[in-house]
């Protein structure tokens, strides 16, 4: 019996599990001292975050067999 208030699919739970671990792996104190072309890890980890999340989220999005994207063309009107 599911009593769930919300279910994620099994794709979307993985993200949401990813996008922590590497939040945690990036964000703790350790990271603050390390350096990369001169800048420290912990801001590599954001910018990697802030650019692999929505990237991999499209890609779910776009591959799932259940959605579809349909876009109205007759509300598109030339000037």
């Amino acid at each position: 019996m599911n009593k769930q208030w919300y279910s994620l699919s099994r794709r979307d739970s993985c993200l949401l599990i990813g996008i922590i671990v590497y939040s945690l792996i990036f964000f703790l104190p350790w990271s603050y001292n390390i350096m990369i072309f001169n800048v420290t890890l912990l801001a590599w980890g954001a910018y990697g975050l802030h650019l692999i999340a929505p990237i991999v989220a499209i890609l779910f999005i776009l591959n799932d067999s259940k959605s579809k994207i349909i876009v109205d063309q007759s509300k598109h009107q030339q000037l």
